[in-house]
């Protein structure tokens, strides 16, 4: 595997993680509107944003006509499905990146991925702060 495709790979990975970590945060007694917006976002990216994203990333790479995905449904286990692939068919990743990654379309994209990772980090550290906030 490429340092590209493991750099590629550890942003999905780590986007899904912070999403289940969100999950976990109770933000039902908040009335703080960023937090409320940070959980929204976090969703939002994580469901909707991300894999139309990497959908988009898969097709300029050409990865959709050498690998077949079970489910095309945008959400976050359509993008753990990605990264198993990533995993399961490392070499088949490598060629398309090497092949198509230069692309200034693929390059686009990569770099939005990696902006949508420091979004969701973002998001993340704004909810994450409401639950070390002193009760009043």
């Amino acid at each position: 595997m490429t340092a590209q495709l493991q750099e590629i790979q550890q942003a999905l990975k780590s986007m899904v993680l912070t999403y289940i970590d969100a999950q976990k945060i109770n933000i039902e007694a908040s009335y703080d509107t960023k937090v409320n917006a940070a959980e929204t976002n976090i969703r939002i990216i994580a469901n909707k944003r991300l894999p139309f994203l990497i959908y988009d990333l898969m097709k300029q790479l050409h990865v959709l006509e050498a690998i077949e995905f079970e489910s095309t449904e945008a959400s976050v286990q359509y993008v753990v499905q990605v990264i198993a692939s990533m995993t399961n068919f490392g070499d088949i990743w490598d060629q398309c990146l090497l092949k198509w990654g230069k692309r200034s379309a693929a390059q686009v994209t990569i770099q939005n991925l990696f902006e949508l990772f420091d979004d969701i980090k973002t998001n993340f550290d704004t909810l994450s702060g409401f639950t070390h906030q002193p009760a009043k």
